[in-house]
Formats: structure tokens, C-alpha cells, sequence
């Protein structure tokens, strides 16, 4: 094996180890939280709503549920409903509660302190829903609800349990809850919160376990399991198959300037028409070129062509076959994209026509 082939070898098996600790890109999150919330600026003040003559208990257990959309390890969005506490407040001549709560939407934007811990912020606004109640010596309880918009700021720290859990903690401020004309006052509110999350689509498994042999100094390649890349007879990558790319291009950004020119031939099966087969090749190659010079390859480092299906690697083991799934499960071999690296060649298969 010679040095550049074990070289890529074992950065693979490095990035293999990384990458269960982080969220891949594109990919969906559940989760939940629960901590302390606490009222501010609680007074009352408007319509015809007073302050009691006892404790107010600003000080609440908050909860919340979620999900959310993971872009990139930089960029997320979350939708989630908030639980803000019921503050009961006592008195002889006046008590009554304030209670709120709301729908989060915010743009969580996150970046990593190392492998396991990544620092956060959640920008927002929550519809929120509040209710007041109010009973004052002999007069009738008086009961009034509101709903409005508030921006909201959250402020984090999330460390990776396991690829698919994580856990964090966090600092949340909500702005001005409420409103005094209608629920008789107009509190702000922080909560400090833990909780945990689940991350889908973290069991793509990593190249050490995608590539079925190791580069060697006879044949240079490595060969991706079949369905990596495309569904069938599809031209648009699969979440795993820009998860098995993007690996590979940050392999290419380790290598030396001198293996940065790309070489790349799209296969197809047999399936079907010469000339269908033959476009469906190329705009499968286009894919993966599209897919590097927008990761900041430069297009002249890049050459591609479409070889339809020439080549086949299943010969004509299959030609007794004539069940269209059993066929199509035969011809995988054939159905790949080869990526060579000045002489280090990795083959990436796939169960598309």
C-alpha cells in the first residue's frame, strides 16, 4: 500500500470516530426541557386590575417540547410549544394568578467548541396565550385572557451523549407578556432550562463501514455500498449519499494540492434504453461535480463524463433473470459512480437505474 493510500486510510478511520459526535447536516430533531422560569416586572396596573396585599410567586416550573430542522452543524430551526408557569399571587383583600404560555419560532445558529460541545443561540418570537384572575374582597372574580407576539433569545451550551442524543443546558428571555389593558399587567420572563434531544439520521454508517476494501497499490479504490448515492432512476442525491460525499470532501481538502484533480465516470445499469441510460449517467456525474464545486472545489480541478452502461461490473450473471426487482437488485454493481484522485480511486454503487 503506499503512503498516500494509507494515509486516506487512516484519516478516514479518524473521521469515522468524529463524526458519531455531531449532528449530520440535513437531518430532524426531537426534544424537550424543563427548568425554572421566573416573572418580572409583575405588578398590575390597568384595567381595573390591583396589585395584591401579599407574596407573589414569580418563581415557576417551565416546560417545553420541540422539533426541529438541522441544516447545517451551523444553522437549525426549532418549532416548539412553552409552558411559562402559573403565578399565583395571595393576599386577604386581593389574590388571584397569572398564567402563559406560547409557540415558539426561532433560527438556532451554533457553533462548535470541540467534537462533543457546541455553544448556542436561539432567535425568535413566541405566540404566546395569557390568562389573569382576580378576586378582590366581595366583588365577583374577575377573569381575562390575551394573546400577542413577543421576541424571544435564548443563549446555550449542547454536549453529544451519543450520535443521536444530546443534552444541553440554556438561558431563555422572553420580552413583555401580555397586556395591561386587557390581563392588567405585562411581565417579562427568563427560564433556565435542561434538556435532551434526539437526532435522526445519524446511523449512516461511516466510510470505514461504507468502503468494502481498503485502497491498495493494485487497485487504488475503495467501493461504497450499493445505496449510497441516488433512489432509482433518480438524478438527485440522498441524504446518505451527500453524507458519504461530504466525508469524502473533507478528505479531499486534507489531501496535498498535487491530488486535488478529480476525475469522475457515472455507470448505469442496463436498464432501459443506451441513449436514456447514457443522459442519466451524465446528469448523475453533473450531481456529484455540482456537489463539490459547491463544498469550494474549483470546477478546473474537476473532470467528469457519463459512460452510461458500458462497463458492467455484474457481466451477464443476470441476463436469467426476469423479475424487474430481482433484476434490479442484480444490476446494482453496475449502478456507480467512480471518483479517482490522482491514482486513488473510490467507486461509489447505488440501487439506481
Amino acid at each position: 500500500m503506499n503512503k498516500t493510500a494509507i494515509a486516506i486510510t487512516a484519516a478516514l478511520a479518524s473521521f469515522s470516530t468524529i463524526a458519531q459526535s455531531n449532528a449530520k447536516d440535513d437531518t430532524w430533531y426531537i426534544g424537550g426541557q424543563s427548568g425554572w422560569s421566573q416573572y418580572h416586572d409583575t405588578g398590575y396596573y390597568g384595567n381595573n386590575y390591583q396589585n395584591n396585599d401579599g407574596p407573589t410567586h414569580k418563581n415557576q416550573l417551565s416546560s417545553t417540547s420541540f422539533f426541529g430542522y438541522q441544516a447545517n452543524q451551523y444553522l437549525g430551526f426549532d418549532l416548539g410549544y412553552n409552558w411559562l408557569g402559573r403565578m399565583p399571587y395571595k393576599g386577604k383583600i386581593t389574590h388571584g394568578a397569572f398564567k402563559a404560555q406560547g409557540i415558539q419560532l426561532s433560527t438556532k445558529l451554533s457553533y462548535p467548541i470541540t467534537h462533543d460541545i457546541n455553544i448556542y443561540t436561539r432567535l425568535g418570537s413566541m405566540i404566546w396565550h395569557t390568562n389573569t384572575k382576580q378576586k378582590h374582597l366581595e366583588e365577583k372574580q374577575k377573569r381575562t385572557n390575551y394573546t400577542g407576539v413577543s421576541p424571544v433569545a435564548s443563549l446555550g451550551i449542547e454536549y453529544a451523549l451519543t450520535k443521536n442524543w444530546t443534552t444541553h443546558l440554556d438561558y431563555q428571555w422572553i420580552n413583555n407578556i401580555g397586556d395591561a389593558s386587557t390581563v392588567g399587567t405585562r411581565p417579562d420572563n427568563s427560564q433556565l432550562n435542561i434538556g435532551l434531544s434526539y437526532h435522526f439520521g445519524q446511523n449512516t454508517p461511516s466510510l470505514m463501514k461504507v468502503f468494502t476494501s481498503a485502497p491498495t497499490k493494485e487497485a487504488n479504490h475503495c467501493t461504497l455500498k450499493s445505496d449510497v448515492l441516488f433512489d432509482f432512476d433518480q438524478a438527485d442525491l440522498t441524504i446518505e449519499g451527500k453524507q458519504a460525499l461530504h466525508q469524502i470532501y473533507t478528505q479531499l481538502q486534507n489531501m496535498d494540492p498535487q491530488h486535488r484533480s478529480i476525475t469522475l465516470v457515472g455507470y448505469s445499469d442496463s436498464i432501459g434504453s443506451e441513449e436514456y441510460n447514457q443522459k442519466l449517467s451524465e446528469k448523475r456525474t453533473q450531481t456529484v461535480v455540482n456537489y463539490f464545486i459547491a463544498k469550494g472545489i474549483p470546477s478546473n480541478q474537476i473532470s467528469s463524463h457519463g459512460a452510461g452502461n458500458t462497463n458492467p461490473i455484474s457481466m451477464n450473471t443476470c441476463d436469467h433473470i426476469e423479475n424487474r426487482k430481482e433484476l434490479i437488485a442484480c444490476l446494482a454493481p453496475d449502478r456507480r459512480v467512480e471518483i479517482e484522485v490522482q491514482g486513488l480511486q473510490f467507486i461509489a454503487e447505488n440501487p439506481s437505474n
